[in-house]
């Protein structure tokens, strides 16, 4: 997988995860049965993004360690 592809595949599922939380965080005021949806959805895209910008830092890694062996 080329580097550039991973890093879009983090950027996207970053993206994802923002949206995520920003509906989830928008509907806050709603009934109690849904409240608890709306935060395990809220948590649910913290969690995403966490592992979104895990891989795009693992990919500015990579493109560093390739740029470290070829200069």
């Amino acid at each position: 997988m080329a580097i550039s592809s991973i890093l879009l595949s983090g950027m996207q599922s970053l993206q994802s995860s923002v949206n995520r939380t920003s509906i989830a965080g928008s509907a806050l005021n709603v009934e109690a049965g849904d409240f608890a949806s709306r935060m395990v959805a809220m948590r649910q895209g913290e969690i995403e993004a966490k592992a979104a910008a895990d891989v795009i830092k693992t990919g500015d890694q990579m493109l560093g360690s390739i740029l470290d062996i070829r200069g």
